[in-house]
């Protein structure tokens, strides 16, 4: 190839690069730009039960520039959301879905005149209400104080029946400011100290599948017990 033919490659080269610049850079205008791209709905599926106000500002948007980031207000205003899908659909319609860490537990605090009724997540996350939840566990704290801690303990312990097969309306802890006893059909289990919920949660969990017992199952240990079944 002579030094001619090489300069024009070059040359060719050169002019399709600047053509293919100048085009992307035509469109992504023409796309920011153009109405028929900009979000004008929201559809917010299984979010809409959700504090999803802050989405407002995403009215008028081209919908081709939005990213996760785009929802960054959405996860400060909902601690449950563990993460919130997007899809665009026919140019102008965002559809969003949420999933969102698992409530564990109803913890009703009986040590002031009113009842405090709060919902735990798997996150640490509380969320205050008037009613329990009739599908959720009751823990009942009748004493204090409340140790440093307790909630991650409640965690590790219904997480950790999530593992065996109950039914979790009937499961009921009460927690007197120094130990914890679970009624579950006719049977008592003596847990002891608020340590080790997760070890022994991996305990009861049997005990609970089988549901054989009626009468006072007492932890010795975390994972040693003495039985008193009639």
């Amino acid at each position: 190839m002579n030094e001619y033919s090489q300069v024009q490659l070059r040359t060719f080269r050169t002019f399709l690069t600047f053509s293919l610049l100048v085009l992307t850079t035509s469109l992504t205008f023409l796309v920011s730009n153009s109405q028929t791209f900009r979000i004008s709905e929201i559809d917010y599926g299984s979010c809409s039960q959700l504090e999803m106000q802050s989405t407002n500002l995403l009215y008028g948007k081209p919908i081709w520039f939005i990213d996760e980031d785009s929802f960054d207000q959405v996860y400060k205003d909902n601690p449950a959301i563990k993460n919130l899908l997007f899809e665009r659909y026919n140019r102008d319609k965002l559809i969003l879905n949420c999933n969102l860490y698992e409530e564990l537990t109803n913890i009703v605090d009986l040590r002031s005149s009113m009842n405090n009724i709060i919902i735990l997540y798997e996150n640490t996350f509380i969320v205050r209400t008037k009613n329990v939840k009739s599908n959720l566990p009751v823990v009942e704290i009748s004493n204090g104080p409340v140790q440093d801690g307790f909630d991650g303990e409640l965690i590790s312990f219904f997480k950790t029946l999530n593992n065996y097969v109950y039914t979790k309306s009937s499961l009921k802890v009460k927690y007197d400011g120094k130990n914890l006893e679970a009624y579950y059909g006719e049977t008592i289990y003596e847990l002891g100290e608020a340590i080790d919920l997760g070890i022994k949660a991996s305990v009861l969990g049997n005990y609970l599948s089988g549901d054989t017992c009626s009468g006072t199952i007492r932890f010795i240990a975390s994972e040693i017990t003495i039985e008193d079944c009639n």
